[in-house]
Protein backbone atom coordinates (compact mmCIF):
# COMPACT_ATOMS: atom_id res chain seq x y z
CA UNK A 1 0.00 0.00 0.00
CA UNK A 2 1.77 3.43 -1.23
CA UNK A 3 1.16 6.94 0.91
CA UNK A 4 -1.31 8.62 1.92
CA UNK A 5 -2.22 12.02 3.58
CA UNK A 6 -4.58 12.77 6.55
CA UNK A 7 -5.31 16.70 7.17
CA UNK A 8 -6.71 16.73 10.58
CA UNK A 9 -8.73 19.55 12.37
CA UNK A 10 -10.94 20.29 14.94
CA UNK A 11 -14.02 19.58 13.68
CA UNK A 12 -17.27 21.68 14.05
CA UNK A 13 -21.35 20.45 13.92
CA UNK A 14 -22.81 20.86 10.76
CA UNK A 15 -25.78 22.78 12.27
CA UNK A 16 -26.71 24.30 16.06
CA UNK A 17 -28.98 21.35 16.68
CA UNK A 18 -25.77 19.47 16.51
CA UNK A 19 -23.95 21.34 19.17
CA UNK A 20 -24.94 19.30 22.31
CA UNK A 21 -23.60 16.45 20.84
CA UNK A 22 -20.36 18.21 19.75
CA UNK A 23 -19.73 19.60 22.44
CA UNK A 24 -19.87 16.34 24.75
CA UNK A 25 -17.40 15.14 22.57
CA UNK A 26 -15.21 17.80 23.06
CA UNK A 27 -15.84 17.70 27.00
CA UNK A 28 -14.74 13.92 26.49
CA UNK A 29 -18.32 12.48 27.63
CA UNK A 30 -18.55 15.18 30.35
CA UNK A 31 -22.28 16.59 31.06
CA UNK A 32 -23.06 19.49 29.40
CA UNK A 33 -25.12 22.48 31.04
CA UNK A 34 -28.05 23.17 28.68
CA UNK A 35 -26.91 27.18 28.82
CA UNK A 36 -23.24 26.64 27.63
CA UNK A 37 -25.15 24.80 24.59
CA UNK A 38 -27.48 27.36 24.25
CA UNK A 39 -24.69 29.83 24.07
CA UNK A 40 -22.87 27.90 21.22
CA UNK A 41 -25.73 27.61 19.64
CA UNK A 42 -26.57 31.19 19.81
CA UNK A 43 -22.64 32.24 18.46
CA UNK A 44 -23.13 30.10 15.45
CA UNK A 45 -25.94 31.31 14.47
CA UNK A 46 -24.24 34.85 14.16
CA UNK A 47 -22.33 33.70 11.00
CA UNK A 48 -25.31 31.69 9.73
CA UNK A 49 -25.54 28.30 11.76
CA UNK A 50 -22.47 26.16 9.93
CA UNK A 51 -18.52 27.09 10.32
CA UNK A 52 -17.40 26.48 6.79
CA UNK A 53 -14.07 24.42 8.32
CA UNK A 54 -14.99 21.28 6.98
CA UNK A 55 -15.76 22.37 3.49
CA UNK A 56 -12.86 24.73 3.26
CA UNK A 57 -10.78 21.85 5.09
CA UNK A 58 -11.93 19.00 1.73
CA UNK A 59 -11.21 21.75 -0.85
CA UNK A 60 -7.63 21.98 0.80
CA UNK A 61 -7.46 18.07 0.75
CA UNK A 62 -8.48 17.95 -2.96
CA UNK A 63 -6.41 20.95 -4.23
CA UNK A 64 -2.85 18.78 -2.06
CA UNK A 65 -4.15 15.72 -3.83
CA UNK A 66 -4.08 16.99 -7.26
CA UNK A 67 -0.63 18.81 -6.62
CA UNK A 68 1.10 15.35 -4.58
CA UNK A 69 -0.74 13.07 -6.68
CA UNK A 70 -1.30 10.69 -3.97
CA UNK A 71 -4.56 9.99 -1.57
CA UNK A 72 -5.56 13.09 0.81
CA UNK A 73 -8.05 12.77 3.13
CA UNK A 74 -9.77 14.84 5.79
CA UNK A 75 -10.21 13.84 9.65
CA UNK A 76 -11.71 15.87 12.71
CA UNK A 77 -11.03 15.46 15.97
CA UNK A 78 -14.03 16.29 17.57
CA UNK A 79 -16.88 15.67 14.47
CA UNK A 80 -17.59 13.63 11.07
CA UNK A 81 -15.42 12.61 9.74
CA UNK A 82 -13.86 11.35 12.62
CA UNK A 83 -9.76 10.90 12.52
CA UNK A 84 -10.65 7.47 13.22
CA UNK A 85 -12.92 6.67 9.77
CA UNK A 86 -10.61 8.93 7.47
CA UNK A 87 -7.68 6.29 8.48
CA UNK A 88 -8.83 3.34 7.47
CA UNK A 89 -6.88 1.51 5.04
CA UNK A 90 -5.97 4.95 3.96
CA UNK A 91 -2.26 4.22 3.08
CA UNK A 92 0.98 2.75 4.51
CA UNK A 93 2.68 5.17 5.55
CA UNK A 94 0.03 7.62 6.53
CA UNK A 95 1.31 11.50 7.47
CA UNK A 96 -0.14 12.96 9.97
CA UNK A 97 -0.37 16.54 9.08
CA UNK A 98 -2.50 18.67 11.66
CA UNK A 99 -3.80 21.85 9.43
CA UNK A 100 -1.93 23.87 12.51
CA UNK A 101 0.83 25.59 12.05
CA UNK A 102 2.43 26.11 15.19
CA UNK A 103 3.57 22.80 17.67
CA UNK A 104 1.64 22.63 20.86
CA UNK A 105 0.70 19.38 22.70
CA UNK A 106 -2.52 20.77 23.54
CA UNK A 107 -3.61 21.38 20.10
CA UNK A 108 -1.12 19.00 17.23
CA UNK A 109 -0.16 16.96 20.14
CA UNK A 110 -3.74 15.82 20.57
CA UNK A 111 -4.58 15.11 17.12
CA UNK A 112 -1.16 13.21 16.88
CA UNK A 113 -2.55 11.06 20.20
CA UNK A 114 -5.76 10.21 18.34
CA UNK A 115 -4.23 9.82 14.94
CA UNK A 116 -1.87 6.48 16.97
CA UNK A 117 -4.86 5.44 18.76
CA UNK A 118 -6.74 5.23 15.48
CA UNK A 119 -4.66 3.24 12.91
CA UNK A 120 -1.91 0.42 13.29
CA UNK A 121 -0.23 1.75 10.22
CA UNK A 122 2.90 2.95 9.91
CA UNK A 123 2.55 6.74 10.55
CA UNK A 124 5.07 9.82 9.82
CA UNK A 125 3.83 12.76 12.15
CA UNK A 126 4.24 16.54 11.06
CA UNK A 127 5.26 18.36 14.19
CA UNK A 128 4.98 21.63 12.87
CA UNK A 129 5.38 23.66 9.51
CA UNK A 130 5.63 27.03 10.98
CA UNK A 131 7.98 27.96 9.23
CA UNK A 132 7.60 26.81 5.81
CA UNK A 133 8.54 29.90 2.98
CA UNK A 134 5.33 29.21 1.41
CA UNK A 135 3.02 29.64 4.44
CA UNK A 136 4.88 33.11 5.16
CA UNK A 137 4.28 33.99 1.97
CA UNK A 138 1.05 33.40 1.69
CA UNK A 139 0.32 35.47 4.83
CA UNK A 140 2.42 38.15 3.21
CA UNK A 141 -0.02 38.53 0.50
CA UNK A 142 -2.91 38.29 2.49
CA UNK A 143 -1.57 40.94 4.72
CA UNK A 144 -0.65 43.37 1.33
CA UNK A 145 -4.39 42.73 0.30
CA UNK A 146 -5.66 43.56 3.61
CA UNK A 147 -3.38 47.05 3.80
CA UNK A 148 -4.59 47.93 0.64
CA UNK A 149 -8.32 47.28 1.44
CA UNK A 150 -8.47 48.97 5.73
CA UNK A 151 -5.51 50.82 5.28
CA UNK A 152 -4.89 50.34 9.59
CA UNK A 153 -2.80 51.68 12.08
CA UNK A 154 -1.72 48.87 13.77
CA UNK A 155 -1.53 45.38 12.18
CA UNK A 156 -2.58 42.85 15.41
CA UNK A 157 -1.10 39.02 14.84
CA UNK A 158 -3.56 36.85 17.29
CA UNK A 159 -3.28 33.04 17.99
CA UNK A 160 -5.47 30.41 20.01
CA UNK A 161 -4.30 30.85 23.34
CA UNK A 162 -3.29 27.57 25.33
CA UNK A 163 -2.43 26.58 28.88
CA UNK A 164 1.15 28.32 30.32
CA UNK A 165 3.47 25.39 29.72
CA UNK A 166 7.06 26.52 29.52
CA UNK A 167 8.15 23.02 28.48
CA UNK A 168 5.56 23.77 25.09
CA UNK A 169 6.79 25.52 21.76
CA UNK A 170 4.10 26.78 21.20
CA UNK A 171 4.38 30.18 21.93
CA UNK A 172 8.37 30.23 20.58
CA UNK A 173 6.80 28.60 17.28
CA UNK A 174 4.39 31.97 16.70
CA UNK A 175 7.44 34.55 17.42
CA UNK A 176 9.00 32.24 14.83
CA UNK A 177 6.16 32.99 12.51
CA UNK A 178 5.32 36.29 13.25
CA UNK A 179 8.88 37.12 12.64
CA UNK A 180 9.13 35.52 8.94
CA UNK A 181 6.44 37.22 8.25
CA UNK A 182 7.32 40.69 8.79
CA UNK A 183 9.82 41.65 6.37
CA UNK A 184 7.31 41.20 3.63
CA UNK A 185 5.55 43.65 5.40
CA UNK A 186 6.04 47.74 4.88
CA UNK A 187 8.96 48.74 7.90
CA UNK A 188 6.76 51.76 8.47
CA UNK A 189 3.16 49.46 9.57
CA UNK A 190 3.59 48.69 12.94
CA UNK A 191 2.49 45.54 14.56
CA UNK A 192 1.51 44.21 17.97
CA UNK A 193 0.42 40.56 19.23
CA UNK A 194 -2.64 38.95 21.42
CA UNK A 195 -3.94 35.52 22.14
CA UNK A 196 -7.56 34.93 21.59
CA UNK A 197 -10.43 32.25 22.02
CA UNK A 198 -8.86 30.97 25.59
CA UNK A 199 -11.60 28.59 27.02
CA UNK A 200 -13.25 29.38 30.99
CA UNK A 201 -11.31 26.55 32.35
CA UNK A 202 -9.75 27.88 35.58
CA UNK A 203 -5.72 27.40 34.15
CA UNK A 204 -3.34 30.26 33.50
CA UNK A 205 -3.71 30.85 29.48
CA UNK A 206 -1.20 32.66 27.37
CA UNK A 207 -1.78 36.02 26.99
CA UNK A 208 -2.14 39.16 26.58
CA UNK A 209 -5.50 38.94 24.86
CA UNK A 210 -6.89 40.84 22.11
CA UNK A 211 -9.42 42.94 24.50
CA UNK A 212 -6.50 44.13 26.71
CA UNK A 213 -4.16 44.66 23.30
CA UNK A 214 -6.52 46.77 22.20
CA UNK A 215 -6.94 48.82 25.38
CA UNK A 216 -3.73 49.14 24.84
CA UNK A 217 -3.65 50.37 21.60
CA UNK A 218 -6.28 53.14 21.78
CA UNK A 219 -4.84 54.55 24.98
CA UNK A 220 -2.12 55.09 22.35
CA UNK A 221 -4.23 57.13 19.75
CA UNK A 222 -4.87 54.33 17.80
CA UNK A 223 -8.22 54.02 16.15
CA UNK A 224 -7.79 51.53 13.28
CA UNK A 225 -6.91 47.79 13.76
CA UNK A 226 -6.57 44.33 11.38
CA UNK A 227 -6.25 41.36 13.39
CA UNK A 228 -4.03 38.86 11.53
CA UNK A 229 -5.24 35.40 12.87
CA UNK A 230 -1.57 33.59 11.95
CA UNK A 231 -2.77 30.21 14.01
CA UNK A 232 -5.40 29.49 11.94
CA UNK A 233 -5.42 28.67 8.22
CA UNK A 234 -9.21 28.75 7.65
CA UNK A 235 -12.41 30.47 8.49
CA UNK A 236 -14.38 28.72 11.51
CA UNK A 237 -15.60 29.77 15.09
CA UNK A 238 -12.53 31.02 16.07
CA UNK A 239 -12.17 33.67 13.38
CA UNK A 240 -15.55 34.28 12.48
CA UNK A 241 -17.10 35.12 16.19
CA UNK A 242 -14.37 35.73 17.99
CA UNK A 243 -12.82 38.10 15.95
CA UNK A 244 -15.33 38.88 13.73
CA UNK A 245 -18.31 39.15 16.07
CA UNK A 246 -16.85 39.29 19.90
CA UNK A 247 -13.70 41.42 19.64
CA UNK A 248 -14.97 43.74 16.80
CA UNK A 249 -17.48 44.48 19.58
CA UNK A 250 -14.96 44.99 22.16
CA UNK A 251 -13.37 47.66 19.73
CA UNK A 252 -16.20 49.40 18.48
CA UNK A 253 -17.42 50.22 22.44
CA UNK A 254 -13.79 51.55 22.91
CA UNK A 255 -14.47 53.75 19.50
CA UNK A 256 -12.32 51.78 17.24
CA UNK A 257 -12.44 49.69 14.27
CA UNK A 258 -10.93 46.71 14.24
CA UNK A 259 -11.01 44.33 10.66
CA UNK A 260 -9.38 41.34 9.57
CA UNK A 261 -7.20 40.27 6.76
CA UNK A 262 -8.42 37.28 4.69
CA UNK A 263 -7.98 33.79 5.61
CA UNK A 264 -5.95 31.75 3.92
CA UNK A 265 -8.49 29.19 3.48
CA UNK A 266 -7.58 27.72 0.19
CA UNK A 267 -4.59 29.88 -1.29
CA UNK A 268 -2.71 28.46 -3.60
CA UNK A 269 0.79 29.24 -1.71
CA UNK A 270 -0.74 27.47 1.19
CA UNK A 271 -1.38 24.39 -0.83
CA UNK A 272 2.11 24.54 -2.14
CA UNK A 273 3.05 24.68 1.71
CA UNK A 274 1.45 21.67 2.26
CA UNK A 275 3.00 20.21 -0.60
CA UNK A 276 6.27 20.86 0.03
CA UNK A 277 6.09 19.83 3.96
CA UNK A 278 4.68 16.74 3.02
CA UNK A 279 7.25 15.92 0.02
CA UNK A 280 9.89 16.70 3.49
CA UNK A 281 8.95 14.08 5.40
CA UNK A 282 8.70 11.27 2.87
Amino acid sequence: MSAAVLLMAYGSPDSPEQMGEFLRDVFRGRPVRPETVREFQERYRLFGGRSPLLEISLRQARALEKLLGMTVRVGMRHWRPTIRDAAKDLGDPIVGLALAPQYSRFSVGEYHRALREATSSRLILVESWHRQPKFLQAWGERISEGLERHSPDVLLFTAHSVPEDPEDPYARHLQETVGGIVPMIPADVRWEFAYQSASSAPLKWLGPDVDTRLKELRAQGHRKVMAVPVSFISDHAEVLYDLDHLHRRSAEALGMVLTRCESLNDHPLLIGALSDVVREVL
